[in-house]
């Protein structure tokens, strides 16, 4: 069972990744994770909107946890509130799940969603934003960039929106160029993130 639900995980990744998530029916991703059982997602995820919200979830629980260990770090060092380092907490891991596996799918998923109204986990309160628990040491970073910055709630909702876009849209797009044999204009590795920590400092800084 373990492994069916894997199996769909990923070719829902890939295939989303590739065709979003209106370019690819429960069908494709049922003959492409390899089941004869035309009614596995449904059985396994309760359909498309369980199975959109398992592929954010199960990666980005991830991301927390590396965001977790960085986060106790900084209080170590007595550098909890300091705003380029709470924001590298918040791109970093992101960035560095972009170069897992050849073609970072579930970055350019993340992009995919994000460009979906019905689906946008970073749009705030909708019928499929992650569940609090999911998102909550992210939550925590922002809270902290939000009073080290002194900016109410408009204008850090704003600010925070744009940085997110940026990060997202950076990462998936670097990812998709590298998997079409493009070579990108933008770096890679540390250098990204150097990138991303720099310009979302800035654009929360106004």
């Amino acid at each position: 069972m373990a492994d069916t639900r894997a199996q769909l995980l990923a070719a829902a990744e890939r295939l989303y990744a590739e065709r979003g998530l209106d370019g690819v029916s429960l069908r494709e991703i049922t003959e492409a994770a390899d089941q004869r059982n035309n009614a596995a997602v449904h059985y396994h995820f309760g359909g498309r909107d369980g199975l959109v919200r398992a592929l954010f979830e199960h990666r980005y629980r991830q991301l927390e946890a590396a965001r977790a260990g960085m986060l106790a770090d900084l209080d170590a060092a007595g550098r909890g509130h300091d705003v380029a380092a709470l924001v590298r907490v918040l791109v970093a891991p992101f960035a560095e799940a972009g170069t897992e596996g050849p073609e970072g799918y579930w970055v350019r998923f993340v992009a995919r969603l994000h460009e979906d109204a019905r689906f946008n986990p970073f749009a705030g309160e909708q019928p499929y934003a992650a569940g609090a628990d999911v998102t909550a040491v992210s939550r925590e970073v922002t809270v902290r960039i939000r009073r080290a910055l002194g900016l109410d709630g408009a204008v850090a909702d704003a600010r925070l929106y744009l940085v997110t876009t940026m990060a997202v849209h950076a990462v998936a797009d670097r990812q998709a160029m590298a998997a079409a044999g493009i070579v990108p204009r933008v770096p890679a590795g540390p250098d990204l993130v150097d990138a991303l920590v720099e310009a979302a400092v800035a654009v929360l800084t106004g």
